[in-house]
């Protein structure tokens, strides 16, 4: 009887700590890092998800960072090149469009004739236009230099498994696009868009909100035809491959369309947090770009005035981990 007793508690002990393990505290939305690699991992998609953009990149950077990041934002945020009037003009016409009253009847009336030629003359052409589309695709995820060879691998993963699923879509179903236009002027409604300029000039928190807005009408527009982004989400499965001296590699895997896709991410230990290590490259980079340090003053010149150093990189004291080829 005794020895009952004594194995009762052994497993009420073993269930206590099993549910203390399980039950450990999650940091608050948009703390700085992870207090693991797969934490960091996890909380940033998580917000992702969401489209909580404020929060993820709170969560994403080191403070420094991010109060850099947020002071540069109106610099990172201008058009690359100036708007023209033409340029003005077809986008305050297309915001138009979708925000009028009784928009959503005028667009479909405007779509409708379109619907009835694709399936009377192209949809037995999918294949073709599919395969049109993904070798267009592959070939500029290939050309283009910002990506990754991870982050290109990862695409091109992607590009060959939903082109077979565009040839499965019925596009000209006449239900489901009315469905998607009543998605796409809400969505445009709730992103209270304006000009072109408008749209450049705002703030952080305005770009956040307007980025939220729209990702998750983005997410409600492909659910109508079948793909969720959110079952993606909620697939990931996330695994540290190697953790040693402040560096962490992690393999991530997640279901798109039923079928497994893997990238992986090289996370990096500042102030006993962790952080995605080239997107801490890429913010420090393009703060560096925006805010080029000052040049030495010639011999002989004047001094220069206090203040107008440029910013430091935010490195904390810390050096950035180099990423990982990928």
């Amino acid at each position: 009887m005794r020895r009952l007793s004594h194995l009762a508690w052994i497993l009420l002990l073993a269930v206590a700590l099993l549910s203390a393990c399980n039950h450990k505290p999650k940091d608050a939305p948009g703390t700085p890092g992870g207090g693991s690699p797969e934490d960091a991992m996890r909380d940033s998609l998580d917000l992702l998800r969401d489209g909580k953009f404020d929060m993820f990149w709170r969560h994403a950077l080191p403070p420094a960072d991010f109060a850099a990041l947020r002071a540069d934002w109106v610099k990172r945020n201008a058009p690359t090149e100036p708007l023209d009037d033409d340029d003005r003009a077809k986008f305050e016409a297309g915001v138009k469009r979708l925000t009028e009253p009784d928009a959503e009847k005028k667009l479909f009336a405007d779509l409708r004739p379109t619907l009835v030629r694709f399936d009377r003359d192209y949809k037995d052409q999918m294949p073709l236009l599919s395969g049109v589309g993904q070798s267009m695709a592959l070939t500029a995820i290939d050309q283009a230099k910002e990506l990754t060879a991870s982050q290109k691998r990862q695409l091109r993963e992607a590009a060959n498994v939903v082109a077979p699923w565009t040839q499965t879509v019925p596009w000209g179903d006449q239900a489901k696009a009315k469905e998607a236009i009543g998605i796409l002027v809400d969505t445009a409604r709730k992103a209270n868009l304006s000009t072109p300029d408008a749209l450049h000039a705002m703030n952080f928190e305005q770009s956040m909100a307007t980025w939220s807005t729209a990702w998750l009408g983005f997410k409600r527009l492909f659910a109508v035809y079948g793909l969720s982004i959110d079952k993606s989400f909620e697939s990931i499965s996330i695994d540290t491959i190697e953790n040693s001296g402040g560096s962490a590699h992690v393999k991530i895997t997640y279901i798109l369309l039923d079928k497994p896709i893997q990238t992986d991410a090289t996370l990096v230990l500042l102030d006993g947090r962790w952080y995605d290590s080239d997107l801490l490259q890429s913010v420090r980079a393009q703060h560096l770009q925006l805010n080029p340090p000052a040049q030495p003053a010639p011999s002989g010149s004047a001094p220069a005035l206090p203040g107008t150093a440029a910013p430091p990189p935010h490195n904390d004291g810390a050096p950035v981990a180099a990423a990982r080829p990928r």
